[in-house]
């Protein structure tokens, strides 16, 4: 239930950032052509207007979700610790047997003709 109710504070980080960019540039526009003849330097502050607010919003949002973690980890320390699955790990092969002591089985009737880079056929 827990990662549901942080997906649900966390989630609409991206949205909410498009839309107040999207919102203060609207607005900025409206007021450029309502008020300021229609020369864009509305558009351009209302735009970098919501950049900025936009981006307080942000850290904003990051330094909670960081401070919710740190709260999570002091309650159940050992919660943030990685595990790891040992059933998933490889083998290792015996001592007495590698891959470069097994001869490579070729056919015999095999006859690949092997040339060197450096040289060619015309």
């Amino acid at each position: 239930m827990k990662a549901w109710k942080e997906l649900g504070r966390y989630g609409g980080i991206g949205i909410e950032l498009v839309l107040t960019i999207l919102l203060l540039g609207w607005a900025g526009n409206y007021l450029d052509r309502r008020y300021l003849g229609a020369h864009g330097w509305g558009l351009a502050v209302g735009f970098l207007l919501g950049v900025l607010v936009a981006v307080r919003n942000l850290v904003r949002t990051a330094r909670r979700m960081q401070r919710d973690i740190e709260r999570a980890e002091a309650q159940d320390p050992e919660a943030g610790r990685w595990t790891v699955d040992e059933s998933w790990l490889h083998k290792d092969p015996p001592a007495d047997v590698t891959r470069d002591s097994v001869p490579e089985q070729t056919p015999q009737g095999d006859k690949r003709e092997t040339r060197d880079e450096g040289s060619s056929r015309r």
